[in-house]
């Protein structure tokens, strides 16, 4: 083991890469920018992916990965020596895997305070996955679901709930960008989990009594291969092809029964234009079977004040409330033999037609649930809210 000689005062460490193209990324970009603000002192283990980024984020996270590139070079070399790296008085945070793996012992640096930060959606933990986490200071997970996972499993977490940024998204009013249609939503990687099949079987249906709806999805996937779990599927025929250039959608929409002009693929919304096409939706769905958190995508849309149908399940429980969100409360327990899937559920295709049925004849309602949506979500969701709980729990 080797000390380092000249630590920072009270460094934070983030060992994860920084980036505004997912949930782990930006639960760091908002930890740095909280611990910026407040004259902390951030250091990254991993470059930033700058160019994700807002121009505005890009200048002050800029300088901090630049200042943290000697810890990379100090624990390669370390590494090439099999020796670690003690980075005295320092708060060191971890992304953990799915099965809360690697321990404390299998990371290359560590600090006086080391904090296990994990979002995971298999529910059956092995002995070595509880032993890992056992292993740090303390774990953090951002959802109730999984807070209740690690206590089946004897572990002790802590809950802090990710937010939206409210200079991002916020509400307004549409541009016409879909003309006069009907716009439903639809966001998150294509995969079995995030229930895409789902929203396809209730828009084809909902489609063929509306043929003024138009389906807008963001179902834009930097891990291609997890769309081949919606062959699970038992409620469309065919399932996705995932070639050269990624996931066929258009073309998995139409072997599904959805005809030419029904929909629209935005692919991957960045953060400077996801609030201009949500203002132009008239309702999201969110028939997802697991969310670890509480679905970005679901509060973004939210804050943008439009009204969102969300499945009562794991991470929704968090989000869900009769008077600001459409309920889908018929779910259905899905079975697995390894029981990795105990908490997850299946929504019912005609529950969420029927409701987005309601929303289409009742647009005052609708109408009302968005506003009282953004309200809360605006209220008690936001990214500067969660980053100072966050430095706090793991400073505690």
């Amino acid at each position: 083991m080797c000390v380092l000689s000249d630590p920072l005062k009270n460094p934070f460490i983030l060992n994860w890469r920084l980036t505004e193209i997912h949930g782990w990324g930006l639960v760091g970009v908002h930890t740095c920018l909280h611990l910026l603000r407040i004259g902390g002192s951030p250091v990254l283990y991993s470059t930033p992916d700058l160019e994700t980024m807002r121009p505005q984020t890009q200048a002050l996270l800029g300088p901090v990965g630049e200042a943290s590139r000697r810890l990379e070079e100090v624990v390669t070399t370390l590494q090439a020596q099999g020796r670690r790296l003690h980075i005295p008085d320092a708060t060191v945070l971890y992304a953990l895997g799915g099965m809360m793996q690697p321990s404390l012992e299998e990371q290359s640096f560590f600090g006086d305070r080391n904090v296990g930060v994990g979002a995971f959606t298999g529910t059956a933990l092995p002995g070595k996955a509880v032993s890992d986490a056992k292993s740090y200071s303390k774990v953090v997970i951002h959802s109730t679901f999984n807070k209740q996972v690690l206590a089946d499993h004897g572990i002790t977490s802590d809950c802090v709930f990710q937010g939206v940024d409210p200079v991002e998204v916020f509400p307004g009013v549409g541009n016409g960008m879909f003309g006069q249609r009907y716009i439903v939503f639809s966001g998150g990687k294509t995969e079995f989990r995030k229930g895409q099949d789902l929203v396809v079987a209730a828009f084809r249906a909902f489609n063929q009594r509306h043929p003024d709806a138009l389906l807008v999805t963001a179902w834009g996937n930097f891990w291609p291969g997890t769309a081949l779990t919606l062959r699970e599927s038992t409620v469309l025929a065919v399932p996705p092809v995932v070639g050269p250039e990624g996931v066929d959608e258009a073309g998995w929409l139409r072997a599904n029964g959805l005809p030419e002009g029904s929909f629209f693929n935005c692919g991957f919304l960045s953060r400077q234009v996801i609030a201009q096409v949500l203002h132009n939706c008239d309702l999201g769905i969110f028939p997802n079977r697991c969310e670890p958190g509480t679905n970005l995508v679901a509060m973004e849309a939210m804050a943008c004040g439009v009204p969102v149908i969300l499945s009562a399940n794991t991470g929704h429980l968090d989000l869900i409330g009769e008077d600001r969100t459409y309920v889908l409360s018929r779910q259905s327990p899905i079975v697995n033999d390894a029981e990795a899937r105990r908490y997850w559920g299946e929504s019912d295709v005609e529950e969420l037609l029927e409701t987005m049925e309601f929303a289409y004849q009742n647009r005052d309602d609708a109408r009302a649930r968005g506003k009282k949506g953004s309200d809360w979500v605006l209220g008690h969701r936001r990214w500067d809210q969660f980053a100072a709980e966050f430095v706090d729990v793991c400073l505690r």
